[in-house]
């Protein structure tokens, strides 16, 4: 477990052995392929990818810096953690769970550094804003948190605070508050 001001990141354990794996850092990574994620966006919350994701993240943020970890990262990874983001957005509210929060707002964090295109990305910080708030956590606190956490390498996440609230909510975002066949979903609305 990392802690940072008593800002506990702690894992579920959730991923095996065999996906997150200290002894060769380069192929843990491998998970956040794209070719490893086809229509990983639309399934069912939580999946076995979600507990393998968030774990290989709070896992890497406690042993290695920001810098080491977005240069593990393989192409097209952005896009896997966009994903990944949207979905902890969305299981965070579903059970109520600010961990699976702190992990969606390390892979936005990532994803945004790490893509040519911050407009796809942009969105999944108003689903982790409206989450931190149904909660019952201080988006602000979070959101601040997540880039003290990260050495200050996540401003991204600080500059989104800035926004009128309008600006950062998830209508503006085409996103609406939902459910799907299990519960509580963002859903998108384009």
């Amino acid at each position: 477990m990392l802690t940072n001001a008593g800002y506990k990141w702690d894992s579920h354990d959730g991923a095996s052995p065999d996906e997150v794996s200290d002894l060769n850092p380069d192929k843990r990574f491998d998970i956040l392929r794209p070719d490893r994620n086809v229509a990983y966006g639309p399934q069912d919350l939580p999946s076995a990818r979600d507990g393998q994701i968030r774990d290989l993240l709070v896992r890497a943020v406690g042993e290695m810096s920001f810098e080491e970890l977005k240069a593990l990262m393989p192409l097209g990874a952005d896009g896997v953690l966009g994903s990944f983001a949207e979905r902890a957005a969305s299981i965070a509210v579903r059970h109520q769970d600010v961990r699976e929060l702190r992990a969606g707002l390390l892979a936005a964090a990532a994803a945004l550094d790490l893509t040519d295109d911050p407009r796809e990305i942009l969105p999944r910080l108003s689903l982790l804003h409206r989450a931190a708030e149904m909660i019952g956590n201080d988006p602000a606190v979070e959101f601040r948190q997540a880039d003290q956490v990260l050495k200050g390498k996540a401003p991204e996440l600080v500059k989104f605070l800035e926004r009128s609230p309008f600006d950062r909510s998830i209508q503006a975002m085409a996103y609406e508050e939902g459910n799907d066949k299990h519960g509580f979903r963002f859903l998108r609305t384009w």
